[in-house]
């Protein structure tokens, strides 16, 4: 057993150990002690990373480690360690403290490590389902509220749904080709063919493609806001680690695949930017543009081109940074007495909160893919990318839909910066951990635009030699 190769997972199952331990023993009062721990945890985690020898192998074959893997990890723990420091305030205000939540986020982040370093279908649906569910309970934990039952049942039924796909598919393929090793796997067999398909749906309903989405809005909005934060960012990553590296061995023996993958792109790229114009609740809105961004990164999974899938991979970074700074916002605003994330809460919020509305106008824009911003390269990237590889309506496809959504991001900006303010609240009181987000978030959007070369020769290096 190679216990180095384990590390990052081993440390992080201790300290969720120890945080559930302590959850049962300690009162609710100690909940931001327990969210700092989850932190430090998260960060012992990162930190070991670079302790790890690789390229290795343990399980028996079905965990690897690469330079690929280890990165994928590193951004999960940092982004889910973002999450963990800017929610705690936020549960403090609810009626009850949910002090669960803490180690229920790093279990879900357990899940998708071990996702990602599995070379089997199966190891892949282990940490797949261990997520999955951790997340169900996550967005119905506001047992009082309406929304967030529903959206937590609508999550659960949906995404069992994905689930009996990915079983069904990875039968198809084992019976076709008597093997469960992602890089070995290919034939010309029909039920291989069969099989394939139902693993790509089953992955497009993960995140959230059309016609596979139904569960985003009610999940993201019912979700204890910091929650949705960590939906909209962290298995996105995640998802299009793994995608990236299953279309490179997998996906890609199906020689349909790019005509399945592109009509599933442009479904969700145009559905959800014309569904998001609907929308009353900025939240809500928030979905409908998760919908439509996981089109624009499916279409970058037409071709096998590693420069593509870096460009694709370096936006997915960009783009959760960007949204759990929109959704830390949001959930600093919700600790609000009466705020409903309806347009009309948002109304002259400039003249109330300047620095919120500024932090909340920078993310939008990034969202749009205003240069200089990180969003803009990695746009850019996706598009040059299709470009080069003789995809010219796909990519003249991804131009007009970026600039279809660039309407409702200005809508929101319009309401808080040139509307009156109709109506006076409590003011927002932003934590030390929501003001420290909110700045690292601002700060790497800016710099990864300006210095985009550091992250992307980062995950350039590790993809090419995976």
């Amino acid at each position: 057993m190679n216990w180095n190769a384990l590390l990052p997972e081993l440390i992080l199952s201790a300290g969720i150990l120890v945080i559930f331990f302590l959850e049962l023993i300690l009162k609710e009062k100690y909940y931001k002690t327990l969210s700092l721990l989850g932190f430090i945890t998260v960060v012992a985690s990162a930190f070991s990373i670079f302790y790890v020898h690789y390229p290795a192998t343990t399980l028996l074959g079905g965990f690897t480690v690469s330079g690929f893997s280890l990165l994928a990890k590193f951004i999960l723990l940092a982004v889910t360690g973002l999450v963990l420091i800017s929610s705690y305030d936020f549960f403090s205000n609810k009626d009850s403290v949910y002090s669960e939540i803490p180690y229920l986020y790093l279990i879900a982040l357990l899940g998708f490590m071990f996702m990602l370093s599995s070379g089997n279908l199966a190891i892949i649906f282990v940490g797949l389902e261990l997520a999955s569910i951790t997340m169900y309970i996550l967005v119905g934990l506001l047992r009082r509220e309406y929304l967030s039952k529903e959206g937590a049942y609508k999550y659960l039924v949906i995404g069992t749904a994905g689930t009996s796909m990915y079983v069904l598919g990875s039968a198809l393929i084992y019976g076709s080709t008597g093997s469960l090793a992602v890089k070995s796997l290919g034939s010309k067999d029909p039920i291989f063919a069969f099989g394939v398909l139902f693993l790509i749906f089953a992955l497009a309903l993960k995140v959230s493609a059309v016609p596979f989405h139904f569960w985003t809005p009610d999940a993201y909005e019912g979700a204890p806001t910091p929650t949705t934060s960590f939906l909209a960012t962290v298995p996105k990553i995640a998802f299009y680690f793994l995608l990236v590296k299953l279309t490179l061995y997998l996906f890609s023996a199906l020689p349909s695949w790019k005509i399945i993958v592109a009509v599933v792109a442009i479904a969700s790229m145009f559905y959800g930017n014309f569904m998001a114009y609907a929308q009353r609740s900025v939240k809500r809105l928030l979905a409908y543009s998760s919908i439509a961004h996981a089109g624009y990164f499916v279409l970058a999974l037409t071709s096998v081109d590693l420069l593509l899938m870096s460009a694709l991979l370096f936006y997915v970074v960009v783009y959760a940074v960007a949204t759990l700074g929109a959704f830390t916002v949001l959930s600093v605003l919700e600790k609000k007495e009466g705020w409903s994330h309806h347009f009309l809460d948002f109304k002259g919020l400039f003249r109330e909160h300047p620095y919120l509305s500024s932090a909340l106008a920078l993310f939008l824009f990034a969202l749009i893919g205003i240069p200089p911003m990180a969003v803009f390269v990695g746009k850019l990237s996706i598009f040059m990318g299709l470009v080069k590889n003789d995809l010219l309506i796909f990519a003249i496809a991804f131009a007009v839909a970026s600039i279809i959504s660039a309407g409702y991001y200005l809508k929101v900006i319009v309401y808080m910066f040139l509307h009156p303010r109709e109506r006076a609240m409590a003011p927002a009181r932003v934590s030390a951990g929501e003001s420290f987000t909110l700045m690292l978030t601002g700060v790497l959007i800016l710099l990864l635009g300006i210095f985009p070369g550091f992250l992307m020769d980062w995950i350039r290096f590790t993809l090419f030699h995976e």
